[in-house]
C-alpha cells in the first residue's frame, strides 16, 4: 500500500508496483482505443465506389457469360464471334455519313463491342482457347479502333464546316497518333520488362467514351477527351518503360495512372469524364 501511494504521489515505487501501474495504464489506453472512429468523407465515398463498380461489374459479367454459354450451344466458333465485332463497326459509317450520330451509330457500337466481350468469354467457358485466338483478337481490336475513327472523320468531312472544322480534324489526328500509340508501346516495352499496362485511357475506356458521346450528340466533346487521354497513357507509359528499364521500382500510382478498374479512383475518373461527355456541350458549344 505505501508502495502505491508513493507512485501516485510521483515517489518511485518498487518494481512490482511499477508493474501494476503500467498494466493499468495499458487498459486504459485500450479503452481509450475501443471507441470506433466515424468514416470520413472519402472512406464512405470510396466504399460507396467500390461497391457499385463491383455490382456493375457483376452484373455484366453474368449477362456476358449467359450470353456466351447460348453461342457455345449454337456451335458458333469462337473466331466467328471475333470476327463479327469489326464487320459490325464498319456499318457505323452508314449513319454518321448521313449525319446521325447518335441512337443509330452507338447502338452499332454497342453490339460490336458485346461482340468483343463475348469472345473471350466463349474462349473461357468453353476452353477452347488457343494462340491464334489470341491473336487474332488482338488484330481485330486494332481494326475495330480505327474503324470507329473512321466513322468519326466521315462524320466531321460531311456534318462539321466553319473555323471550328480545321480544330476538330486536328484533334481527331492527335485521337488517332494517340491510339495508335498506345497498344504499340505496351507491346514493345513487355519485350523487354514484365508488363506495361499503367495508364487510364485503355481500349475499353475509348470505346465507351466514343459510345456515350455519340448517345450525347457531343462528338466534339469525345475528340477533346480522346485527343488529351490517348496521348496521355502513351506519354505515360513511355515513363514507365524508361525507369523499369533502368532497373528501378516506378513510383507515383496518381501520375502514371496505376489504379486498376474496379477501385475508387479509376470509377471516380469514369464517372467525371461521362458527366462532361454528357453536358459537355454547355461548356464547350457544338459545332
Amino acid at each position: 500500500m505505501t508502495c502505491c501511494f508513493r507512485s501516485l504521489s510521483g515517489t518511485p515505487g518498487s518494481p512490482e508496483c511499477g508493474k501494476v501501474h503500467r498494466r493499468e495504464r495499458t487498459e486504459l489506453g485500450v479503452k481509450e482505443n475501443i471507441l470506433p472512429q466515424p468514416p470520413g468523407l472519402r472512406e464512405l465515398l470510396r466504399s460507396i465506389a467500390i461497391a457499385l463498380s463491383k455490382v456493375v461489374a457483376g452484373i455484366f459479367g453474368f449477362a456476358r457469360d449467359s450470353i456466351a454459354r447460348g453461342i457455345i450451344r449454337a456451335g458458333i466458333p469462337v473466331n466467328s464471334v471475333t470476327l463479327t465485332g469489326p464487320v459490325v463497326v464498319s456499318l457505323v459509317f452508314i449513319p454518321l455519313f448521313y449525319g446521325h450520330p447518335q441512337w443509330h451509330a452507338s447502338l452499332l457500337l454497342i453490339a460490336a463491342g458485346a461482340f468483343d466481350m463475348l469472345d473471350g468469354a466463349v474462349a473461357r467457358i468453353s476452353r477452347r482457347s488457343t494462340d491464334f485466338g489470341g491473336f487474332l483478337d488482338s488484330v481485330t481490336d486494332r481494326y475495330t479502333d480505327f474503324l470507329m475513327l473512321l466513322g468519326i472523320l466521315v462524320y466531321l468531312l460531311r456534318h462539321v464546316h466553319g473555323p471550328h472544322r480545321t480544330l476538330y480534324l486536328l484533334l481527331w489526328g492527335f485521337t488517332a497518333v494517340g491510339t495508335a500509340t498506345t497498344s504499340y508501346i505496351r507491346a514493345r516495352a513487355e519485350n523487354v520488362i514484365p508488363e506495361c499496362k499503367v495508364g487510364f485511357m485503355e481500349r475499353a475506356e475509348r470505346t465507351v467514351t466514343i459510345i456515350i458521346g455519340l448517345l450525347a450528340g457531343n462528338v466534339h466533346i469525345t475528340l477533346w477527351i480522346l485527343a488529351v487521354f490517348t496521348n496521355l497513357i502513351s506519354v505515360q507509359r513511355i515513363f514507365y518503360a524508361r525507369t523499369a528499364m533502368n532497373g528501378r521500382e516506378p513510383k507515383g500510382n496518381f501520375w502514371l495512372w496505376r489504379y486498376p478498374r474496379l477501385t475508387a479512383p479509376h470509377f471516380t475518373l469514369c464517372a467525371t469524364l461521362i458527366l462532361f461527355l454528357i453536358v459537355g456541350h454547355l461548356f464547350i458549344a457544338r459545332p
